[in-house]
């Protein structure tokens, strides 16, 4: 709100255009549209959604009909390799990201996702090795006993290094109802990392990640945690996976997908759009499902 006003006391509205990223909404996350969110979409030229359902939605709730896209959180062409020819030595499945302490009532309360301490464990019951590169040092302190391999918060150019050591990436959250939107709807960040790593992941309670990862067959979707079993039966198809991956981790990308973002400014300034491959139109179609009529170039 102070970029807004900032823009109007320039008196500069027709010059200079505020486009917001939606990464997370609280509307989303906590099923309340707080003042600031609602004033977020009133005073923006332009928004950015995460995911198709996220799009779709809040564009209903809020009545937004100015120019938005879905863009999902790809990551960069390049930022991390592998030696394929060591993909045989890994072993062991690995989490990254946040994870609630089992002993905060307010936080698992308020994000109930995000409580993966009795999920965690039980992977581990169930026969697997399992790390966790956890984003918060509560974490850390407080899933020692959950027999998982603990990692404290790493740079994210260090983790994504390690993360090439393993066989598998979790994306599991505490949903076994799907009452959490946040995971029901949005697409995770560990997923495509996961990808960019070489790593198959492994996904259940998080429908818009399952689907994605089914579309494109990068992984192992479950309907119930307890299915995961010991991941001995994932062994027949892995190498299928993990040969989509080594071709999908160069396509799925950030700069295949960057004219949506480009052509999202150009419409809001009113500027000639970009020209887009045809090769690079075609895998946005596969991907999105279709094309917004007003990015793209005559």
């Amino acid at each position: 709100m102070w970029i807004r006003e900032v823009i109007n006391e320039m008196h500069k509205e027709k010059d200079v255009k505020l486009v917001c990223d939606l990464h997370d909404l609280d509307s989303v996350r906590r099923k309340f549209i707080p003042i600031p969110e609602r004033e977020l979409f009133n005073a923006s030229d332009a928004v950015v959604y995460v995911s198709l359902p996220i799009q779709e939605s809040s564009n209903k709730l809020h009545k937004y009909t100015k120019p938005n896209i879905a863009l999902f959180h790809y990551c960069n062409e390049g930022i991390i390799d592998y030696d394929p020819n060591l993909i045989n030595e890994r072993k062991g499945l690995v989490y990254q990201g946040g994870a609630n302490p089992p002993n905060d009532k307010k936080q698992n309360q308020m994000f109930q996702y995000r409580n993966l301490h009795p999920i965690m464990k039980r992977i581990v019951e169930m026969g697997n090795e399992v790390h966790m590169f956890c984003g918060n040092i509560t974490a850390y302190d407080t899933y020692q006993d959950t027999g998982a391999i603990l990692y404290p918060p790493t740079q994210y150019d260090e983790m994504m290094e390690k993360l090439t050591h393993y066989k598998y990436g979790l994306a599991i959250f505490n949903n076994p109802n799907y009452t959490e939107d946040q995971v029901n709807l949005t697409l995770t960040n560990k997923m495509f990392e996961y990808l960019m790593c070489g790593l198959p992941t492994i996904a259940s309670w998080c429908p818009e990640t399952e689907k994605y990862i089914e579309k494109w067959n990068i992984g192992f979707t479950f309907k119930h945690i307890n299915d995961i079993g010991n991941t001995a039966q994932l062994s027949a198809k892995y190498q299928e996976v993990m040969d989509n991956i080594a071709k999908l981790r160069k396509e799925l990308v950030m700069e295949r997908f960057i004219w949506k973002l480009e052509n999202l400014y150009a419409e809001v300034l009113g500027v000639e759009k970009k020209q887009v491959p045809d090769d690079i139109l075609e895998l946005s179609k596969k991907e999105y499902g279709k094309i917004e009529d007003f990015l793209i170039s005559s």
